[in-house]
């Protein structure tokens, strides 16, 4: 992997905010970027790399041939600055993106958002109004004593769904043909029984687990309808009404319909439950930000952590040292396996924000309004960030293993998966517990396998198998 030279890698490590004051001549023009066509760029590129789905795999190879930092505009007009180096990543973060950080959103929901006058929750928000409404959430989801209310009701949850999987398992084996689906609607009763509290009886009905399922299959509908349309002429999808866009938009209609019933429901019975919603409206947040908060915090939580919870199991079914490490050490190594899996399979392969003002990011003055795009999937994968870095070995974060002293690499900022500054992923203590716990359980309660030989990333919003999987189940022997 190529690096900025010893000299920019001293300059980026003072971090500017104005790069004003220094009369440096290296601009975004002087940046490396591939080769171009007359008119389509590097479009012809990326449609045979495999379009959105190999994005992560285009991005990586370009690091490869270009550096640390490099600019190309994909499919549109607009140069896009990436970024694999660590110390740009945390100067982006912790320098560089203002009191009032702003990423890219997907242009599908930018465009549903404009055309429909939906106002979504806290990843759409922006300004004053992001920052009122994030310090409400960090006091209860971030901070130190958040854990004391949010470890009951992700662990009741997580109890009752191994639960009915060792039912399923009793005395034979047992296979697990929709695992996504099932993870996915285990991340999505986490974040409900969060929103009501560990102490509610609403989400006990049947009916509720017909929704919850509904809901489930929806949301995942708009994350694959998203990446279809990467690279396309949205507008021009939009106004034709072709499928593609039709499809995007009926699961985003589906999708919200489905979260606004649950959100509401629950909303009528918040003076009858101490979850976040209650708590929320203590702090006299209206009931219409608290849906829009609520709306978005049920629509995102289902990839993120039902796919971290696949990678890491199958990781898992590959090492059986690790295996017996969970079983020996608890969760202590479990959170080991968790980092492990997040650094070879980030949840999301990009981390992204907008420039607020003009500033330096190594040797380079960039404009303000220039998008920046970690690539984590890429700096996680490094070798010179990590020792044998495409092996999974979980012992790398514990510092007291004898095994870590033969990895003579180890940069933890290398690797993201929650970002890092004002806007880290608001869920990350719900998501940590939550795998945490699960992964626990079924190393706990049971052997299993993946039948996922050969089983490659493709990029679906965040990182997803490219082919169906079975988790087959077996009685732990004691």
């Amino acid at each position: 992997m190529h690096r900025l030279s010893s000299i920019s890698k001293g300059l980026h490590r003072s971090i500017f905010n104005s790069a004003e004051q220094y009369a440096l001549t290296l601009t975004i023009k002087d940046m490396p970027r591939p080769k171009t066509l007359p008119i389509i760029g590097t479009k012809l590129d990326f449609l045979l790399a495999g379009r959105g789905t190999k994005l992560h795999d285009y991005i990586d190879a370009r690091h490869k041939q270009l550096g640390s930092i490099f600019t190309e505009k994909l499919s549109g007009n607009t140069d896009l600055v990436f970024i694999s180096d660590s110390d740009l990543m945390k100067s982006l973060f912790l320098n560089l993106e203002g009191k009032y950080p702003v990423h890219i959103l997907p242009e599908p929901w930018i465009l549903y958002e404009k055309l429909y006058n939906f106002k979504r929750g806290l990843f759409f928000m922006n300004g004053e109004e992001w920052l009122e409404n994030r310090r409400i959430m960090n006091k209860h989801l971030l901070r130190e004593n958040s854990d004391a209310w949010l470890e009951t009701p992700i662990k009741q949850t997580v109890k009752k769904f191994v639960g009915e999987w060792k039912n399923r398992a009793a005395g034979a084996s047992c296979v697990i043909s929709n695992l996504d689906v099932e993870l996915y609607k285990l991340s999505t009763d986490v974040i409900i029984k969060v929103l009501l509290g560990a102490d509610s009886k609403l989400s006990e009905s049947r009916q509720y687990e017909d929704l919850i399922s509904l809901f489930s299959q929806e949301v995942k509908k708009i994350f694959q309808t998203t990446t279809k349309l990467y690279g396309l002429p949205l507008n021009l999808c939009q106004r034709l009404n072709l499928k593609v866009w039709t499809d995007f938009k009926d699961s985003v209609d589906s999708s919200i319909f489905l979260a606004q019933k649950i959100v509401n429901e629950i909303l009528l019975n918040k003076n009858n439950t101490n979850g976040l919603i209650k708590k929320l409206s203590d702090d006299n947040v209206s009931d219409e930000v608290i849906k829009k908060i609520a709306v978005d915090f049920v629509i995102a939580a289902g990839d993120t952590t039902s796919y971290s919870t696949f990678w890491s199991l199958l990781m898992l079914s590959e090492n059986n040292e690790a295996i017996k490490d969970v079983r020996e050490q608890g969760s202590s190594f479990v959170k080991h396996v968790v980092k492990e899996t997040m650094r070879l399979y980030p949840v999301a392969p990009f981390l992204t924000r907008i420039l607020p003002q003009e500033c330096l990011l190594g040797p380079y003055k960039i404009n303000k309004g220039t998008p920046i795009i970690a690539s984590i999937y890429t700096s996680g994968r490094d070798e010179l960030n990590f020792s044998n870095a495409h092996m999974f070995l979980p012992y790398r974060w514990d510092r007291n293993d004898p095994r870590k002293a033969g990895l003579k690499n180890h940069v933890p900022s290398a690797t993201l998966p929650f970002a890092l500054g004002a806007r880290t992923c608001i869920g990350k203590r719900i998501a940590m517990m939550q795998l945490t716990e699960i992964i626990q359980q079924i190393v706990n309660n049971f052997n299993f396998k993946i039948n996922g030989e050969n089983v490659k990333p493709i990029t679906c919003q965040v990182l997803v198998p490219d082919r169906h999987v079975e988790l087959f189940l077996y009685p732990k022997e004691t």
